[in-house]
C-alpha cells in the first residue's frame, strides 16, 4: 500500500504544479521575449508564448524533491540523491540553452553542440550504455552511443512539437511506459522520476491541448527527451538480450521514428539538390513540413484528431514494449507481430514522400553514371559479395578453416564467368526481368566450376561441398542478383508512390486506357523531370471488366468511361491524357468533356502532346521541342510500319 501511495503523491506534486506554475509562465511569456509569432511554417494564426517547458522543468524537479528528500529514502533502483543532482545539473544547462535558442533562434550546429555538451556531462556522472547485449563497450564506443542516444531522443522531442499538444502528450505516454516498466523490475527510485515527467507533462497538457493557449518551446521538448534518454541509461533496462534492448526504444517509438525519417528525408532531398545542381537545396538541419503531425493534418484530419492518432500509436508501441517486457517465451513473436504492424502503417501510409525523395535519388544519380567509377563499384560490390558468401560458409555455416586457395577459387571462379557473360554492359534499372534470370544462371554455373576446382584442391567431403555449394549460390545471388534487381523496384516503386506524394499544386491526371502503351508512360513518368509540370496522377479509365476496380502498374483503375464525368468531378481532375486509339466517337465526347470543363487533354503515344478541340496534335509537350506533328499521320506511319516489319 505504501508503494502505491509513493508513486501517487509523486504524480500529484508535478500534476498540481504544472497546473499551478503554467499561468505564471504564461504572464512572464510577453517580458521575456518568449512569443511564438504565425509565419508560413506555423500551424497556429495569432501570438502564443513558447515558454511552457520552464513549467515542465520546474514541476519535475519539485516533484522529485518529494520523492528523494521527503518520507521515502534510498528507495531501490539505480538512480539516488547524487544522480538526481546530475540530471538536475544536465536539465538545467539544456533549459538554458532552449531558453536561449526560443529568445534569439539559434543555429542548429550551435543548438547540437549545446546539447552534445550536456550529454558529456552526463556521461561523466555514469549515464552511459556500460554494456549492450552483455558485451562490455571500449571507453570510446560508450562514449559515442551514449553521445548519440541523448542526441536523438532530444532531438526527436524537439522535431515532433510542432502541433497542439503532441509533444507533452507523446512525453507523458512514454515516461507512464517506461514508469510501468521500472515498477515491474522493482526500481521505485528510478519509476518516480518518470512519474514525475509523467505528471508534469499531463498538467501542461491542459492549455496546450488543441486549442493551446501556450507552447512547451525548445526549453520544454528538449527537457522531456533529455529526461527519456537519461533515465534510460541510468536505470539499465538494456539488459543482455535484444529484445530487452528494443523495449525503451518503442517506448519512445513515435518521436524517435519522426526524426529519423526527418534525416533520412533531408539527406535524400540533399541528394537530389547536388546531383540537379540546385543551389537552393534542402539543408539536412534545416526545417522542412513533412514531419508526421504535418502529414496527417494534410490528409484532412484537424489537430485534435491527429493529436489522438499520435497519442494511440504511442499507447500501441508502449503496449508491445510492456508486453514484450513481461512476457519470457512468446516476447519475439510478440514484437515481430508488432514490427510487422508497424511496417505495413509506414510504407503504405507515412514514409511515402521519404521513399519517394529516395528513389529519385537512385534514378536521378543512375541517369549521370560515371562510367569509370560506376565500373569499379560494381567490380567491388560483386567481389565482396563472393568473399562474403566464402567467409559466411566456410567459416560460420560449416566451421571449417579454409585457405586462400579456397577464398580464391570460390570468389575469382565465379566473378570471372559473370564477367564474361557480359554482366557490366547491362543499364539495371532498364532491364529485362529475363537478364535477371540470365545473371541468376550465370551465378550458378560459375559456383559449378568452383565446385569442380574445389574437388581437386580441397580436403572437404562431396557432402559438404555439395552444402557449402547451395549456400555459396545463395548468398551470392542474393548479393549480386538482389542489389540488381533492387534497381528494378526502386523505378517500380517510385512510379508507384506517384499516386500518393505530391504537393496541393500538382496537376491531378487521369490516364486513359491501361494497356501496354499506358505502362510504358507510367514507366517513363518515373523520371519526374521529363515531364512539363509537376503531375499527380490519380488513376486509370477503362473499359476491360477484368481491369475494373483493380490496380494497373500500382495505379488504381478508377471505372469506366461511362463513369468519367463522376470520376472527373469526385477526383478533382485537371488533365486528361491518352494512352490508347479509341473510336473516333469516344475520343470526340472525351474531348468535348474535357474542354467543356477546363481540362488538359493529351495523347501519349511515345511522347506526351497537347489536342485540340478536334483532337488532333498541337506540339509536343517539353522536352521534346519539335514543330507541330499531325497525330493521325503519326497512327498511320506507326501501324504501316508495323505491318512491313521495318523498323
Amino acid at each position: 500500500m505504501e508503494s502505491v501511495i509513493k508513486y501517487i503523491a509523486v504524480f500529484a506534486a508535478s500534476l498540481c504544479s504544472a497546473l499551478l506554475l503554467v499561468p505564471l509562465v504564461k504572464k512572464l511569456a510577453p517580458v521575456m521575449g518568449l512569443v511564438d509569432e504565425p509565419d508560413e511554417r506555423r500551424i497556429h494564426k495569432k501570438p502564443i508564448p513558447r515558454c511552457g517547458g520552464i513549467a515542465v522543468f520546474a514541476s519535475t524537479h519539485l516533484a522529485l524533491v518529494l520523492a528523494f528528500i521527503g518520507p521515502w529514502r534510498n528507495l531501490g533502483g539505480n538512480i539516488q540523491l547524487l544522480d538526481w543532482g546530475f540530471i538536475l545539473g544536465g536539465s538545467l544547462v539544456l533549459l538554458l540553452v532552449g531558453i536561449f535558442d526560443d529568445r534569439f533562434s539559434m543555429r542548429a550546429w550551435f543548438k547540437l553542440l549545446g546539447q552534445l555538451a550536456v550529454a558529456l556531462l552526463m556521461f561523466c556522472g555514469g549515464f552511459s550504455f556500460e554494456n549492450v547485449l552483455g558485451i562490455q563497450l571500449p571507453f570510446f564506443v560508450d562514449l559515442g552511443a551514449t553521445l548519440f542516444w541523448f542526441a536523438l531522443l532530444i532531438n526527436a522531442f524537439n522535431l515532433i512539437d510542432g502541433m497542439d499538444g503532441a509533444c507533452a502528450g507523446l512525453g507523458m505516454i512514454a515516461s507512464a511506459g517506461l514508469a510501468g516498466m521500472l515498477i515491474s523490475l522493482h526500481r521505485p527510485a528510478d519509476a518516480l522520476v518518470l512519474i514525475a515527467l509523467a505528471g508534469a507533462c499531463l498538467g501542461f497538457l491542459r492549455y496546450n491541448f488543441n486549442p493551446a493557449s501556450i507552447f512547451l518551446g525548445d526549453c520544454g521538448s528538449m527537457f522531456i527527451g533529455f529526461m527519456l534518454a537519461a533515465i534510460s541509461l541510468k536505470a539499465n533496462v538494456k539488459q543482455s538480450t535484444i529484445v530487452a534492448l528494443l523495449v525503451p526504444l518503442l517506448a519512445v517509438g513515435v518521436p524517435v521514428f519522426d526524426v529519423i525519417m526527418a534525416v533520412w528525408r533531408r539527406i535524400a532531398r540533399k541528394l537530389v539538390g547536388l546531383i540537379r545542381q540546385d543551389k537552393l537545396a534542402t539543408k539536412v538541419f534545416g526545417p522542412d513540413l513533412d514531419h508526421i503531425h504535418h502529414k496527417l493534418m494534410r490528409s484532412g484530419m484537424t489537430q485534435r484528431k491527429a493529436a489522438m492518432v499520435l497519442y494511440i500509436s504511442a499507447i500501441f508501441a508502449c503496449a508491445i514494449a510492456l508486453g514484450a517486457a513481461a512476457m519470457t517465451n512468446n516476447r519475439v513473436a510478440l514484437l515481430m507481430i508488432g514490427m510487422i504492424v508497424v511496417l505495413h502503417v509506414v510504407v503504405r501510409q507515412v514514409a511515402q514522400v521519404e521513399l519517394w525523395t529516395t528513389t529519385q535519388v537512385v534514378l536521378q544519380g543512375v541517369k549521370r553514371p560515371r562510367n569509370l567509377v560506376g565500373l569499379l563499384v560494381a567490380i567491388g560490390w560483386d567481389i565482396a559479395c563472393l568473399t562474403f558468401a566464402t567467409y559466411f560458409v566456410f567459416g560460420l555455416v560449416l566451421g571449417k578453416a579454409f585457405s586462400v586457395l579456397h577464398l580464391a577459387v570460390c570468389t575469382c571462379i565465379p566473378f570471372a564467368t559473370v564477367y564474361f557473360y557480359g554482366i557490366y554492359k547491362v543499364v539495371w534499372t532498364r532491364s529485362r526481368v529475363s537478364q535477371l534470370l540470365v545473371l541468376v544462371l550465370q551465378i550458378t554455373a560459375g559456383e559449378a566450376l568452383a565446385y569442380v576446382a574445389l574437388l581437386w584442391a580441397s580436403d572437404l567431403t562431396h557432402g559438404e561441398l555439395a552444402i557449402a555449394l547451395v549456400l555459396h549460390s545463395a548468398v551470392a545471388v542474393l548479393g549480386i542478383a538482389g542489389i540488381r534487381a533492387s534497381m528494378r523496384v526502386v523505378r517500380d516503386l517510385g512510379a508507384w508512390l506517384r499516386c500518393s506524394v505530391g504537393s496541393d499544386h500538382d496537376v491531378r491526371t487521369l490516364i486513359l486506357g491501361a494497356g501496354e502503351n499506358a505502362i510504358l508512360y507510367l514507366r517513363q513518368s518515373t523520371f519526374e523531370d521529363q515531364q512539363k509540370a509537376s503531375r499527380r496522377i490519380v488513376g486509370l479509365i477503362d473499359d476491360n471488366p477484368a481491369l475494373y476496380h483493380k490496380n494497373v502498374y500500382g495505379y488504381p483503375v478508377l471505372g469506366t468511361f461511362d463513369e468519367l464525368a463522376e470520376i472527373i468531378e469526385d477526383n478533382d481532375v485537371n488533365e486528361l491524357i491518352f494512352t490508347h486509339h479509341y473510336s473516333d466517337d469516344l475520343r470526340a465526347r472525351i474531348i468535348a468533356l474535357g474542354h467543356a470543363r477546363g481540362l488538359l487533354v493529351r495523347d501519349f503515344v511515345f511522347v506526351l502532346r497537347d489536342l485540340d478541340g478536334r483532337g488532333e496534335c498541337r506540339g509536343i509537350v517539353k522536352p521534346y521541342s519539335v514543330r507541330e506533328i499531325d497525330c493521325r499521320n503519326l497512327c498511320i506511319h506507326l501501324e504501316a510500319t508495323a505491318a512491313t516489319g521495318k523498323e
